[in-house]
C-alpha cells in the first residue's frame, strides 16, 4: 500500500493534498450554488416571456345556416357555453354564463338556473332571483364571408327581439 493517496505525489509544500471530507464538501456546495443559478436563470425566462393570457378569440362560427336553421328551438353549445335557438328560419344566441361567478347555468321549465348559487332567470334571461346581479346578454349574430353565420361576443344586446338575425334577408 502507498504511502500517500496518489503514489506520484510526494509530500512537498507546492502540493497540498485535499480530503475525501474537503471534496465532497466542495462538491456539494457546487451543487447547491448550480441548482440556485438554474433556478435564477429559470425564473428570469418566465419574467421575460410574454404575460398574454390564453382567451379564445370572442368571433365564433355556428356553421352554415342550412345547417343552423335545419331544426327549430333551443340548443347549448358547450364549447362556447352559449344557447343557439332557431324558429322560423331566424337565429338567435344567448350566453349561457351566469352572472353571478361565471357558472354555466342549465335550461329549466321556466328559463334557467344557476346551479352554483341558485340564481334563476326567465326565459328572456331576466334576474328573476338569486344573487346574479345582470341578466344574461344576446349576442349578435351576422353573416361572415364565406357564408357562414358567425357571432360576436363583443356586441351585446339585452333586446331579445332585436337579437334574432334571418340570415336569408
Amino acid at each position: 500500500m502507498p504511502k500517500y493517496r496518489n503514489s506520484l505525489n510526494t509530500p512537498n509544500d507546492d502540493d497540498p493534498m485535499i480530503s475525501r471530507r474537503s471534496f465532497l464538501a466542495m462538491m456539494g456546495v457546487g451543487a447547491c450554488l448550480l441548482g440556485a443559478g438554474a433556478l435564477t436563470g429559470a425564473s428570469m425566462l418566465g419574467f421575460l416571456y410574454p404575460n398574454a393570457m390564453k382567451i379564445p378569440p370572442s368571433v365564433f362560427s355556428l356553421g352554415r345556416p342550412d345547417d343552423v336553421l335545419a331544426h327549430d328551438g333551443k340548443l347549448f353549445n358547450p364549447k362556447q357555453k352559449v344557447f343557439v335557438e332557431t324558429k322560423e328560419g331566424k337565429v338567435r344566441v344567448q350566453t349561457a354564463v351566469c352572472t353571478h361567478l361565471g357558472c354555466t347555468v342549465n335550461m329549466v321549465e321556466t328559463g334557467y338556473a344557476c346551479p352554483c348559487h341558485g340564481s334563476t332567470y326567465d326565459k328572456h334571461g331576466r334576474n328573476t332571483g338569486g344573487p346574479a346581479p345582470l341578466p344574461l346578454v344576446y349576442y349578435m349574430a351576422f353573416k361572415g364571408a364565406a357564408g357562414d353565420i358567425l357571432v360576436d361576443k363583443n356586441k351585446v344586446t339585452l333586446d331579445w327581439d332585436a337579437a334574432w338575425y334571418a340570415p336569408t334577408a
